[in-house]
C-alpha cells in the first residue's frame, strides 16, 4: 500500500522536518511505502519569519557587506535543511501547487495521511483546499493535524466543514483542535501525540550520530522562536552561572555554527544538553524525549497565541509546572519515571488510533 503524506514542507523549520521524518519512519516500520508530497514552499511559516526577522534585526544597522553575508548564511542554512530532507525523507518527484497538479499525482497513492504540523492554520497564506487533499476521492486519515489556533472565524467555517467531512479518520494534536473538529463536522476527533514522540531516544540517536556538532562540554540550550527578551536572557544566564555551564542559543545568527545547525544537529544538541529553556513546542518535545530539565516561556510575538499545543502536551504528562510565567526562581527537577509511564500510555493511545485507522482504510 502506498501512502502520500500531506504536510507542510518547510526547509527552515526543525520541528517540521523532524515530525515529517518521524511519521514516515512509523509508517515504514509498519510495512507501507511512503512519500511526502512536495507542495508550495512555505515561506510564510511563523517560525521561519521570526528566525529570519531576528537575523535581519541583528544586523539592521550594519553595512551592506553584513547584510549580504547574512543572506548568504540563510541560503546555506536552507540548503542544509534541503540536504537533510533528501537524505532522510522520501519526497515526491513533483511539487503540487494547485488542485490540477494534485489530480495528476493521485494515481501514485492508495490513500493519504494529512499531518502532522499546523496544516489547518487559517492564518497561513499558504492554507488552501490542498491541505484537505480535496483533489482526491481516496481514503484519508489525519494524524496529529493542528489548527495552531483555538478558533475558526465565521467566514472560514464552511471551508473547514467541507474539508473535515471529507476525511475518514481524524486525529489532532491539541484539545483545542478536537473541539474545533467536533463543533464544525459530524466527525469525532482523537487527540494524539506529535509523531516525534512516537520514536524513542534510541531511534532518534540514529540522527544525532550523523551530527558533527561539538557537544563535548557542559551547556544549557535555548531555543526561542519569539523574542529572546532581556528578562529571559538574564534568567538563563543566572541558571548557567549557578551550574557553571555555557549557553548555546539555537537560531543565533551571530554564531555561524549554531545558525547553520541542521535537524540532526538539533537532535544532538538536545540529547546532550544539561537543561533547556524555550518557547517552542518541539523543544519541549525533545527535552521530554531525552529526559532533560526544561522550562517553557510565553512566546513574545505579535502573532496569535499558539500555546494550546504546549498546554495539551504538558497537561497530558502532568508537568504543567514547566511553564515559567514570570517567576525568578528555577523549577524543581522532573520526575521522569512518572512522565515515562504517562508517555507510554499516550503513545499506545496514539498508535492504537493509527493502527485502527489504517486497518479501516485497508479493509
Amino acid at each position: 500500500m502506498r501512502i502520500g503524506i500531506n504536510t507542510i514542507v518547510d526547509y527552515n523549520n526543525y520541528g517540521n522536518r523532524l515530525q515529517n521524518y518521524a511519521l514516515q519512519e512509523v509508517l515504514v516500520k509498519k510495512g507501507y511505502e511512503v512519500q511526502t508530497i512536495k507542495n508550495l514552499f512555505q515561506s510564510d511559516m511563523p517560525q521561519k519569519r521570526n528566525l529570519v526577522k531576528k537575523a535581519f534585526c541583528a544586523i539592521k544597522d550594519g553595512n551592506l557587506e553584513s547584510k549580504i553575508k547574512n543572506r548568504k548564511l540563510n541560503r546555506i542554512r536552507t540548503n542544509k535543511f534541503v540536504n537533510f530532507t533528501k537524505k532522510w525523507i522520501y519526497e515526491s518527484e513533483d511539487m503540487i501547487t494547485s488542485l490540477d497538479q494534485g489530480i495528476n499525482i493521485d494515481n501514485d497513492f492508495d490513500f493519504y495521511i494529512i499531518g502532522s504540523d499546523q496544516v489547518w492554520n487559517y492564518t497561513f497564506s499558504r492554507f488552501s483546499e490542498l491541505d484537505f487533499v480535496s483533489y482526491s476521492n481516496k481514503p484519508k486519515i489525519s494524524y496529529a493535524a493542528s489548527f495552531g489556533v483555538t478558533f475558526v472565524p465565521d467566514k472560514q467555517k464552511n471551508f473547514f466543514i467541507e474539508g473535515l467531512n471529507n476525511i475518514d479518520f481524524i486525529s489532532v494534536r491539541e484539545e483545542a483542535g478536537k473541539k474545533i473538529v467536533e463543533e464544525l463536522s459530524d466527525k469525532k476527533a482523537t487527540v494524539v501525540l506529535d509523531p516525534t514522540m512516537l520514536l524513542d531516544k534510541e531511534e532518534w540517536g540514529k540522527l544525532s550520530k550523523e551530527s558533527n556538532f561539538d557537544t563535548n562540554f557542559s551547556y544549557v540550550l535555548t531555543y526561542f522562536l519569539g523574542e529572546f527578551t532581556i528578562e529571559y536572557k538574564k534568567y538563563v544566564e543566572k541558571y548557567a552561572k549557578e551550574k557553571k555551564v555555557k549557553i548555546i542559543n539555537i537560531g543565533d545568527i551571530s554564531d555561524r555554527k549554531t545558525w547553520l545547525a541542521d535537524p540532526s544537529d538539533f537532535v544532538k544538541l538536545f540529547e546532550n544538553a544539561q537543561a533547556v529553556f524555550t518557547d517552542s513546542f518541539h523543544a519541549c518535545v525533545f527535552s521530554i524525549i531525552f529526559e532533560k530539565y526544561f522550562e517553557v516561556f510565553e512566546r513574545q510575538s505579535t502573532l496569535l497565541s499558539m500555546n494550546s499545543r504546549i498546554d495539551t502536551l504538558l497537561t497530558s504528562l502532568s508537568i504543567e509546572d514547566r511553564w515559567n510565567r514570570g517567576g525568578d526562581s528555577h523549577k524543581k527537577e522532573i520526575n521522569y519515571s512518572e512522565v515515562k509511564k504517562l508517555l507510554e500510555y499516550k503513545k499506545k493511545e496514539s498508535m492504537d488510533f493509527l493502527d485502527s485507522a489504517l486497518k479501516g482504510i485497508v479493509l
